[in-house]
């Protein structure tokens, strides 16, 4: 039972929490399908019986097919039967899924029921029915095709060196194919009359070692700028390697901190005026902490914050289990206490300080199956958004958050 330390403040009680979302899923769950149309539940309704329908879909069966559920049978109707379910409809908004078109540029991602419409109105959508553009190096041999402009470009300055060697190559083909021309317009002279001033037009040819010189020259050019391009490819990939290896060394000291801090982890929400903004604007969005662990080898953690789904004057803040590497060593569901204070940044005695023990009856304990447990643990009106201005310090909300497991295999003190 959750106890609090604040005289002038309501007892307030630790509950579950909704199904927070999970980020983008590429494939219906049977809890958001229509059963009628088997697609993506639209303006969810639920009826008396537990089954959830399109809106539009259950409406017209009842006219059509009779007053009962396509399901069980039972009888329906729809003036006292039926009953909007904003709950899933929230659930769905936050399912996100990318566009068909995505190959060809749109980055857009949305949820299952929106994208619908977006991909018929894609402007990428034309790109998957246009008329390809070939390289226009396709006449000396490269043979590739691209759907973009972009994607053309691209090519193009990748493969210098190979599009002159194609150049290259083709030039013995070219030198070939120009001397036979010239045989065949000497031959054609041999007719003419002699030039009167009696000079020869032999006397005007180039020396007949200047095409060997020039591809010389031609293929030395070719080396010095492979040679480049390769130092260029080296010292990109070292930098490359080297920025990894500073993120690795990062992302290995940070998870050090948070797997041996034994299970009380100070959470920093810095610019908090602007989270505050966006939440007030969309009371869908949510913040999660790092997750943390009750120890070396303990349980998961991270909380969140969100505006209150219950009272919009509210800040919520719970806790989720999350999948760890040493899930089945550990005892199911989760036992144990959780401590939620706020801290003031002046008066410690002005902290919030809220207590709470684990319930095992709630699925919000039990062992995660996917990275964040879907169901939640804390309190949905823990403190009023127009008393947070005070537990600021440069636009800095700070909480402390412990929790404890219990250890059945720990002897009681004597």
């Amino acid at each position: 039972m959750a106890t609090s330390e604040n005289t002038n403040e309501p007892i307030k009680v630790a509950e579950e929490s909704g199904i927070c979302g999970d980020g983008i899923k590429e494939y219906l769950e049977p809890r958001f399908e229509c059963p009628i149309c088997l697609t993506w539940l639209r303006d969810p309704v639920l009826t008396s019986c537990g089954h959830k329908f399109c809106s539009r879909c259950i409406y017209t069966w009842l006219q059509r097919e009779g007053a009962c559920c396509p399901v069980d049978s039972q009888p329906l109707k729809s003036e006292s039967d039926l009953f909007r379910d904003l709950y899933t409809s929230r659930e769905i908004s936050q399912q996100r899924t990318t566009c068909a078109y995505r190959q060809f540029g749109c980055l857009i991602e949305l949820s299952p029921v929106d994208m619908e419409t977006h991909v018929n109105q894609c402007t990428y959508k034309n790109f998957s029915t246009s008329e390809r553009t070939q390289c226009p190096f396709k006449d000396v041999g490269c043979m590739e095709i691209f759907c973009t402009e972009e994607s053309s470009h691209i090519h193009l300055e990748k493969n210098i060196n190979s599009h002159l060697t194609m150049i290259l190559n083709a030039l013995p083909r070219l030198s070939m194919t120009q001397g036979n021309v010239s045989a065949i317009s000497a031959e054609s002279k041999l007719w003419d009359p002699p030039p009167k001033n009696g000079t020869s037009t032999s006397d005007k040819e180039p020396p007949p070692d200047w095409q060997q010189l020039l591809k010389s020259l031609y293929e030395r050019i070719v080396v010095l700028e492979q040679q480049n391009r390769e130092l260029s490819i080296t010292v990109s990939n070292q930098k490359n390697q080297l920025t990894a290896l500073q993120t690795s060394v990062r992302f290995t000291e940070e998870e050090m901190l948070l797997r041996n801090c034994n299970g009380v982890y100070i959470w920093k929400l810095n610019s908090f005026q602007e989270k505050l903004t966006s939440m007030i604007n969309d009371p869908l969005k949510m913040y999660y902490s790092p997750g943390f662990y009750t120890g070396p080898n303990g349980y998961k953690i991270c909380a969140r914050i969100n505006i209150s789904s219950k009272d919009p004057e509210f800040l919520s803040i719970l806790l989720h289990i999350m999948k760890s590497e040493n899930d089945d060593a550990l005892d199911w569901p989760f036992n144990g206490v959780m401590y939620f204070v706020l801290i003031h940044p002046h008066n410690s005695e002005k902290d919030i300080r809220e207590r709470t023990c684990s319930r095992p009856d709630l699925e919000a304990f039990r062992k995660p199956i996917c990275e964040l447990n879907k169901r939640s643990f804390g309190y949905v009106e823990f403190v009023r958004i127009r008393d947070l201005p005070d537990f600021l310090r440069k636009d800095t909300l700070t909480f402390r958050i412990e929790v404890r497991a219990y250890d059945k295999f720990k002897l009681p003190l004597v």
